[in-house]
């Protein structure tokens, strides 16, 4: 059992509080750290978004501690964002793998879409005024989950956009690095972006909160589809034959999302959401219930295109 364990702060990553353990620890090595928290050591590369061996690091804190493995997995992890496209009997087998120690791979259970819109953030990210306010209220920095959520380019206290630390979310390896002012450097030449770009990307941060904090049942991949058709021929943009014959309007289709939100916008999130006129769009549409793999982000923004409103689509 451990002999003490850092406060959570609020909005914090679970692997944040993991890397103040590490530092307070006086550990050498981060496998000793691993080992003191978890039992064993892991060198899964999801470890610091959906970590996984939660019942385990609750049972070892402190007789006074009043954690849950609940608490941690919806306000500490990036679980609750990866639940949002599995129905209920994918989402619990993902929180199940999560408490337990690792057998299966966490990232094909939540249906992680490598290499799409937004889902393969290269590094912690962090807001610079939240370094600032943190340093103030708690003497220290820390990682804020909300940050590190997929599609989440902006701030949504300060409405700033986003800076990359010297963290790297994927290396081989294991390691604990706290948010500290040597990795998280506030960078001046960053690109700048559009006023109306800026709104854009608040909004769809305002929309990734809102579809997490709804709890709204997803009912299948075959249903986003169905869904989806609705919508495409509502607005002339589909026509459905008999025989299983369809005719898609995908330049159409294209323009209406680009509209939406604009090239800029869309190249802020991932240069490949604009390349080759949008194709990507359709072939997500298309092949929504035949990928395993999920592209949240990609989703969220077709569903808002068409339907003006993420709770509209899903209610």
């Amino acid at each position: 059992m451990l002999s003490f364990f850092p406060t959570l702060y609020p909005d914090e990553l679970l692997y944040s509080t993991l890397a103040r353990y590490h530092i307070r620890s006086g550990n050498r090595s981060f496998k000793q750290t691993d080992l003191e928290l978890f039992g064993y050591s892991s060198q899964q590369v999801c470890k610091i978004t959906l970590t996984n061996h939660l019942n385990y690091l609750v049972k070892n804190l402190p007789l006074r501690s009043h954690q849950t493995v609940g608490n941690l997995l919806q306000n500490h992890t990036l679980y609750p964002f990866y639940a949002t496209f599995l129905i209920p009997q994918e989402a619990w087998l993902l929180k199940d793998s999560m408490s337990k120690k690792l057998s299966d791979s966490i990232l094909e259970l939540a249906k992680v879409a490598n290499g799409s819109s937004g889902e393969s953030k290269k590094f912690l990210k962090f807001c610079p005024e939240c370094l600032e306010k943190d340093t103030q209220q708690y003497g220290e920095l820390y990682w804020h989950r909300t940050h590190q959520l997929p599609g989440i380019l902006v701030c949504p206290t300060h409405g700033v956009i986003l800076c990359d630390s010297s963290v790297a979310l994927e290396s081989k390896g294991i390691h604990y690095y706290a948010a500290s002012l040597d990795n998280c450097l506030v960078v001046t030449d960053i690109k700048s972006l559009a006023n109306q770009t800026l709104k854009t990307l608040f909004t769809l941060t305002n929309d990734i909160n809102l579809l997490i904090y709804s709890n709204f049942a997803f009912k299948g991949l075959a249903w986003l589809r169905a869904q989806y058709q609705c919508y495409l021929v509502s607005k002339g943009l589909l026509q459905i034959f008999p025989a299983g014959k369809f005719k898609f309007d995908e330049y159409g289709f294209s323009k209406l999302v680009f509209d939406f939100y604009g090239q800029e916008s869309l190249e802020a999130l991932n240069p490949k959401l604009t390349q080759h006129q949008g194709k990507y769009f359709s072939h997500c549409l298309l092949g929504c219930d035949l990928n395993p793999a999920i592209d949240r982000i990609t989703h969220i923004l077709m569903i808002k295109s068409l339907a003006n409103s993420i709770e509209a689509f899903f209610q």
